[in-house]
């Protein structure tokens, strides 16, 4: 009898532990105010990963000045990274990458894999939306129905149904209902789109972060949009993350305010700053697991971390880095 209680009792505190794992964090490095042209001790950029919430990073990828905009994991556990090269990928854990694109395909700002299909990705450049459909093989371009100069800076994968794809460009949002084979017009016309994110529960809820106008919320799918700056005082917002946990918090990054929350779902903002010495903020994660802790990466003052939901902030790491992207291991949708 004793043997199986102790058998359970190993069973509970293993359960226990597993849940208890962090998640692991990939860091993206643009590049460093601290690099010095021929200068062989420049500081390392690209991608890094924690496995310990941000005590310490491996560097993996290339070792030469990659600049690493976005990295994303797929279901299926492969890396893909938006570079200024194009787009790389690594299906060994990052213990190898690969370039993947050619000449034409260059800004990968953003990488998105499909959820469901890790082989199909798509890449947010600065020359438009590209797709592959095996594991990047080939590369095709998707700009049919986008602008003329079709600028992207992000792509959301809509999670109910991923043959809906939102792209933000310098002419506003477009949205595609067949994969990105056609773009149509989904509002903000004219102003320049930064971020677009999906709300965790209800996916008809969508926030953007735009250059000049502050941020905007559509509550019907993107069908229309209503701005929601009330308190935000800096209207250049790369960046919006959401509290998993209570979706009712957003932090939003913005260009010389520093992170804004938001306690109501965007209705009125508040400046949290205490501790950032760098204002400009390009990249914000909130951990699924402890969404007390929360992830800002700026732009030439690296990384830093708050512990209590952004009240204060420490410097992380990446001195004088420009931590452009940060992202998780993906999580398959139920």
């Amino acid at each position: 009898m004793f043997r199986w209680i102790n058998v359970y009792l190993l069973f509970i505190l293993f359960s226990i532990n597993s849940a208890a794992q962090p998640e692991t964090i990939y860091m993206s490095v643009l590049s460093s105010q601290k690099h010095q042209w021929g200068n062989i001790e420049n500081p390392v950029i690209g991608i890094f990963r924690s496995s310990d919430t941000g005590r310490s990073w491996e560097h993996i990828g290339w070792r030469g000045y990659i600049r690493t905009f976005y990295t994303e994991t797929g279901p299926d556990g492969t890396i893909w990274a938006g570079c200024g090269n194009g787009v790389l990928r690594s299906g060994d854990n990052g213990k190898s990458f690969a370039i993947t694109t050619g000449w034409e395909i260059t800004e990968a700002l953003k990488v998105r894999v499909h959820p469901y299909r890790p082989g199909v990705a798509y890449a947010a450049t600065a020359y438009g939306v590209f797709k592959t459909v095996d594991k990047a093989n080939t590369w095709s371009e998707m700009n049919n129905g986008l602008p003329k100069l079709p600028f992207t800076s992000d792509i959301l994968i809509d999670r109910q149904n991923p043959n809906r794809i939102f792209a933000a460009t310098e002419d506003g949002i477009y949205v595609s209902f067949d994969g990105a084979g056609e773009w149509n017009s989904a509002g903000l016309k004219g102003k320049g789109i930064r971020i677009i994110v999906q709300h965790p529960t209800t996916a008809s809820v969508l926030y953007t972060g735009t250059e000049d106008h502050g941020i905007y919320v559509s509550s019907d799918g993107g069908e229309t949009w209503n701005r929601i700056n009330n308190g935000l005082e800096h209207l250049t917002v790369y960046t919006i993350a959401i509290d998993e946990a209570n979706p009712e918090i957003l932090y939003a990054g913005t260009h010389g305010g520093g992170v804004y929350r938001s306690g109501n779902g965007g209705i009125t903002w508040q400046q949290v700053i205490d501790g950032l010495t760098n204002f400009d903020v390009h990249s914000l994660l909130v951990l699924p697991s402890d969404t007390n802790i929360v992830f800002a990466g700026t732009l030439n003052g690296g990384l830093f971390i708050s512990y209590n939901g952004g009240d204060s902030w420490i410097f992380n790491s990446q001195d004088g880095g420009q931590v452009w992207g940060l992202s998780l291991t993906a999580t398959t949708p139920e």
